[in-house]
């Protein structure tokens, strides 16, 4: 077998040598030009199997030296690798449109991987079987650089139409009629087929009216064949769902001919997603050799313009599954931010932050959990996690975490908005009316058949920030606020109430409520009522907070039962316990079930009897 064989065009005596080097060491038979009038005459009469030539080369340069050989029937299955000075974008584009099969940049850090690269790409052809030596004269130059020139002239017209359709068309069927049209000032076809390996595959048709309908229904079944035996990694075809377009060509004389000239011009079925043009005319003429060349250039040429515009496609259609995924617990800004890589959600250092926190839990969930098959549980908690998310996205707040049948949102954090303790108060206010519509007729539950919950409100200055191992992060809030929040819903039952909220919460209430310009976001919200219930120092807190049960249903207490409890409790405040049980009574008449007015009496006739030590109006709970 003949030595391996290439030619190095370069007008440089110290690049050559260096190239030369470790081509001979890898045993290729090396040859050298420094022009390109001289290059083309060597790969005429010698059969060598990898041209290396420089962009710089002086007569002719490298990209149009390119474009003969591989214009050139003679000499195309040469590879080429076009090497140039700088990895500059011009650079780049350049050698790609001259169709080279490799762009190389010679350094120090590279030279050792030339003789795979050339290994590479010249195991793409077959070398030239019984090759003869053909001497060009300077007249064959210039008719190989004429007809380079004429052909890529048309092709840099088909290239620029691309270009521009790339920079406004985003939708595919539009390209495709894009691409339909240029191909129509090829080649004048009757009928034409584009198929796209798409996730559905895409069919695009265009015909005109002289061809009949079983004519046209056999050509796309061809057009189908020939897509399908193309593109063998592809199992599911499923044509009866591709996407399918049709456009009629207005013909002036329409004639009821057969067809009779079919071709395919099949992009490289190794490409992302690969495409065929179909042409088929009613012409027994047969295409012409420089057609079929055109159209093949076409193909190369829309092939990425195609694959960016289905990525693009994609990429929206992600995106917005991805909002509608999240958009039953992130706010759109909180998405948008995710979406566009803000990385203050993602890598935020702890900082404090004015955060309102909602902690909400299911009452007796594990009664009802163990009295349900686990297909009921699951059933139930995606539509309640759902229904509640929703609301806390709709006031503002995002979801922290789920545990278990506990919801903890957070409202301030990532994204924050004005008074976000009154947006977490109505967030737990519609929240608690939302149980109306949740169906729970296929749960066994003990007593009535209603679920009930328990939410707790705070607002704070907990530590935000990105926590976690290398592995698995979250943007969540730390500190004592949060066990806070969770101590105040936990007294949801011990006061008998579905809503507490501390003075923090009511404070920024009466703030929104005051605020003029805010009063287009309060119309959008049903009112509620506060009742004040106690002062307490929650487990591991030496601070008083005052809390508050929030109730939607103005009907719950009445004026004389709201008055009494409230003057009992002032004065139970004040450490007048006497006084204090002269209203809690008659409050317990009105209410006999009102679980703090209970409690409240409770310890009024404890303290009746042994006076409190320092005294402060406020009771140290030992409970979590």
């Amino acid at each position: 077998m003949d030595s391996k064989k290439v030619l190095i065009a370069y007008d440089s005596d110290i690049i050559i040598d260096l190239l030369k080097s470790f081509l001979e060491e890898a045993e290729w038979q090396v040859d050298y030009t420094k022009d390109g009038i001289m290059t083309l005459k060597k790969l005429f009469y010698e059969n060598y199997d990898c041209l290396i030539v420089s962009t710089e080369l002086p007569v002719i340069n490298g990209y149009s030296i390119t474009h003969i050989v591989k214009g050139n029937d003679e000499l195309k299955n040469t590879a080429v690798i076009i090497s140039a000075s700088e990895q500059g974008n011009d650079e780049r584009f350049w050698a790609e449109n001259s169709k080279c099969d490799a762009f190389y940049v010679p350094s120090s850090e590279n030279l050792g991987n030339l003789t795979a690269l050339v290994e590479k790409v010249t195991s793409h052809y077959t070398r030239r079987a019984n090759f003869y030596g053909r001497e060009i004269d300077e007249r064959d130059i210039i008719n190989l650089l004429s007809t380079t020139s004429s052909r890529e002239l048309s092709d840099l017209y088909l290239i620029r139409d691309a270009f521009n359709i790339e920079n406004y068309v985003w939708d595919l069927d539009h390209l495709l009629s894009q691409l339909a049209k240029s191909i129509s000032s090829i080649y004048n076809y009757d009928v034409l087929g584009i198929i796209v390996n798409e996730d559905k595959v895409v069919e695009y048709y265009d015909k005109s009216d002289s061809i009949v309908k079983n004519d046209f229904q056999d050509f796309r079944t061809i057009c189908q064949t020939d897509f399908t035996s193309r593109n063998n990694s592809r199992k599911d075809f499923n044509w009866a769902n591709s996407v399918y377009s049709e456009t009629i060509i207005e013909q002036f004389s329409p004639k009821k001919e057969k067809l009779k000239n079919y071709n395919i011009f099949p992009v490289d079925p190794t490409k992302k997603f690969p495409f065929t043009i179909h042409v088929a005319t009613t012409s027994c003429n047969a295409m012409s050799i420089s057609t079929q060349k055109r159209l093949d250039f076409l193909a190369d040429v829309y092939s990425p313009v195609i694959e960016k515009i289905i990525i693009y496609n994609k990429s929206i259609t992600t995106e917005a599954n991805l909002k509608n995924a999240f958009s039953r617990f992130l706010p759109p800004k909180v998405i948008e931010g995710i979406i566009e890589g803000d990385n203050s959600i993602t890598s935020s250092i702890g900082e404090q932050r004015k955060v309102a926190i909602l902690m909400a839990d299911i009452r007796d969930f594990t009664s009802i959990a163990e009295s349900n098959e686990p297909e009921k549980i699951v059933r139930f908690l995606n539509d309640y996690f759902t229904r509640m998310g929703n609301i806390i996205k709709k006031h503002g707040g995002t979801i922290d975490k789920f545990m278990g049948d506990e919801i903890m949102a957070l409202f301030g954090v990532p994204e924050s908005y004005k008074y976000n303790g009154y947006r977490a108060a109505n967030a737990a206010a519609e929240m608690l009316k939302e149980l109306e519509n949740i169906d729970t007729s296929f749960l066994n539950i003990n007593g009535d058949s209603s679920i009930k919950i328990g939410i707790g409100v705070h607002y704070g200055q907990p530590i935000a920030g990105t926590i976690g191992s290398e592995d698995k992060k979250e943007f969540t809030v730390i500190g004592d606020d949060v066990n806070l929040s969770a101590r105040i819903e936990n007294l949801t039952k011990l006061y008998g109430t579905s809503i507490l909220i501390t003075d923090a919460v009511k404070k920024d209430i009466e703030a929104a409520e005051a605020d003029v310009e805010f009063g287009r976001y309060l119309s959008k919200h049903e009112h509620y009522f506060l009742r004040y219930i106690d002062n307490v120092k929650v487990k591991g807190k030496s601070i008083p907070v005052q809390i508050f049960e929030l109730y939607n249903d103005k009907e719950k207490y009445t004026w004389n039962f709201s008055n009494n409890f409230s003057k009992g409790l002032f004065q139970y405040l004040a450490g007048n316990f006497n006084g204090a049980l002269d209203y809690l009574r008659i409050a317990k008449v009105l209410a006999p079930k009102d679980k703090a007015t209970l409690i409240l009496l409770e310890r009024c006739r404890k303290f009746v009897k042994e006076h409190p030590a320092h005294w402060d109006g406020s009771i140290t709970l030992t409970t979590k």
